[in-house]
């Protein structure tokens, strides 16, 4: 089982800089954040910097890197044009950084405005099918994920997208904290996603007292990373694990990336050699 790590923790590193530090800190592939706001926002970052970044993936031996893309694929209107714009530049640079047999991969949430799930769950089939077809033409898969607080926060919802959409390049990024959060079981939870995923991220949460969801690190709370990673291994994945560390935690005026970096791969390899 390998160890991933995300640029969405590194918004102010250059990833060119990033990258060869995580490398040598242990991780043996990558996350890169896309979404607008870093420097690797698909919309800037230019074809020669493509280039460069795929050939410095090669360098260290880096496979295919998923993409994190927090857009919006629910978008209606006059806004939809732009947010097929981002998406269609977000899946060329996937296909550009594809440098491995693993698939492109590019991650986001159903976003926001979306339509309301109870009532109106019909709606969103052809609206994320429509960016599923648009990652097909440059052969990518577009990973949706469940996400705590909001009405898509379930694994039974999501396999209801999975099989009303029944699309060969749409899948579920399985973030098992936005459930665990909600008190949900992990082999439920395993059992009901796995199988749909193309991606994984891991981290830690609980409830506070005024019922918000308090992100943490992997190995920072209660749940036990030892045993997630022998449950997802023994139900068929064995790619990688990625941890996330959430804008909760890296808004933080006294957020070190670095050392955050560190901290992850010291649980998290720690819990692969319980495999």
């Amino acid at each position: 089982m390998k160890l991933y790590y995300s640029t969405y923790g590194m918004q102010q590193e250059d990833v060119f800089s990033a990258l060869p530090r995580l490398r040598d800190m242990g991780y043996e592939g990558m996350e890169i954040a896309v979404t607008p706001g870093w420097a690797t926002d698909p919309m800037h970052f230019a074809g020669d910097q493509r280039s460069r970044l795929a050939a410095l993936l090669i360098e260290l031996g880096f496979p295919t890197p998923p993409l994190m893309a927090l857009l919006s694929p629910c978008v209606t209107g006059e806004d939809r044009p732009a947010m097929l714009a981002q998406f269609a530049a977000t899946f060329d640079m996937a296909h550009h950084l594809r440098v491995s047999d693993e698939p492109a991969v590019v991650t986001t949430t159903l976003g926001h405005p979306k339509p309301a799930w109870d009532g109106e769950r019909e709606a969103i089939i052809p609206l994320v099918s429509e960016v599923a077809d648009m990652a097909a033409q440059r052969d990518v898969v577009l990973a949706i994920e469940p996400h705590a607080g909001g009405d898509f926060e379930t694994p039974e919802k999501a396999v209801w997208l999975m099989e009303q959409t029944d699309h060969p390049h749409l899948k579920l990024n399985f973030d098992y904290s936005h459930f665990w959060v909600e008190g949900m079981d992990l082999a439920h939870c395993i059992a009901l996603n796995v199988p749909y995923a193309a991606h994984n991220h891991i981290k830690d949460g609980y409830v506070d007292d005024e019922g918000n969801v308090r992100y943490l690190l992997p190995g920072d709370g209660a749940l036990d990373v030892s045993e997630y990673m022998r449950a997802v291994h023994a139900a068929g994945w064995d790619r990688y694990i990625c941890p996330e560390v959430t804008a909760q935690i890296w808004k933080q005026p006294e957020y070190d990336a670095w050392a955050t970096a560190q901290r992850c791969y010291d649980a998290l390899d720690a819990a692969r050699r319980t495999l």
